[in-house]
């Protein structure tokens, strides 16, 4: 099987060594668009512009941000690289999250593997905290010392340090069970809808940081992920597949990791990230079928006792 996988680079995406899955149209950034990137750990994306309105998605650390305009303390704005529409993912963040991109930040990047991270104000585990970088997260480095990166922060002159155990710097395409690693980490995390990060997540949203950890990026929401990859039946399932729920294949409403022997890993609203069982009753009601992104040799599920890091 050949994986349709395209790599956009980073004048199409505004991303570092990130590859798109699937062939997804990529539009020019709207004229009169204003860079800008994300300038707190995380940031929520509303439908409308208000704290109450539906979130639609977050945004984390140094993710690149087009505004489009402003109203009151509010930004219109598209995040490129979370695919909804071909210019990005529409919505309305406070701008008080946001500062201007910077053009001079370090062009090596290196990608936060763990739930949380902690960036220091040295590279000293004793050294004070200066904020957290969330799974996925990616930080600009120009500097290591023993095992520590230099990493720059937007809208900061002082740089962050973190650990060499708490990112990645290369990567390859995964296999399934990588994936499920990775995702596993997040097992207990709280439903949120919208969310991407250990303090709340969606479905779609995990099954977006698993792979994007890994360099890869999907489209943001379950109907689009399903457009992705190619078709696998349930009896040919491997761990690390995609598999999918809802009324109708035009209706995706659900996305989980396969884990093997009937299990998938999701995140729901009655359990947060958890395990659940294609033979539970909704899921067999629901199950549309799942996909498959990477080939790789067949692999057992990660070890359920695995502790979860908080």
């Amino acid at each position: 099987m050949n994986l349709r996988a395209v790599h956009l680079g980073v004048q199409a995406l505004g991303c570092a060594c990130l590859t798109v899955l699937g062939c997804l149209p990529v539009a020019s950034a709207p004229a009169g668009a204003q860079e800008a990137c994300v300038a707190v750990p995380v940031a929520s994306v509303f439908g409308t512009p208000g704290e109450d309105a539906e979130r639609v998605t977050q945004a984390l650390l140094w993710e690149r941000v087009l505004v489009l305009g402003r109203k009151g303390p509010w930004s219109r704005v598209l995040l490129p690289d979370q695919y909804r529409t071909p210019a990005g993912y529409p919505g309305w963040m406070l701008s008080r999250h946001l500062v201007q991109r910077a053009s001079t930040r370090p062009a090596q990047v290196l990608r936060v593997g763990v739930p949380r991270a902690r960036l220091r104000t040295r590279p000293h585990a004793e050294s004070p905290v200066m904020l957290v970088a969330w799974m996925s997260s990616e930080l600009p480095w120009d500097l290591f010392e023993e095992e520590w990166y230099r990493v720059a922060l937007p809208g900061r002159e002082e740089p962050g340090w973190i650990h060499q155990s708490e990112v990645l710097t290369g990567w390859r395409a995964p296999s399934g069970p990588d994936l499920l690693e990775t995702a596993w980490q997040l097992r207990e995390t709280p439903y949120l809808w919208g969310g991407m990060t250990r303090l709340g997540i969606d479905c779609s949203g995990l099954v977006y940081i698993a792979h994007k950890v890994h360099g890869y990026l999907l489209p943001r929401d379950a109907d689009q992920q399903f457009q992705v990859g190619v078709p696998v039946e349930e009896a040919e399932l491997r761990p690390g597949d995609l598999v999918f729920f809802g009324p109708a294949p035009e209706r995706v409403d659900h996305v989980g990791l396969y884990l093997g022997e009937g299990l998938f890993l999701d995140a729901s609203g009655r359990k947060g990230v958890s395990r659940s069982s294609l033979e539970e009753p909704k899921a067999r009601k629901t199950f549309l079928g799942g996909r498959r992104l990477f080939t790789g040799e067949d692999s057992q599920a990660p070890d359920s006792s695995l502790e979860v890091d908080r």
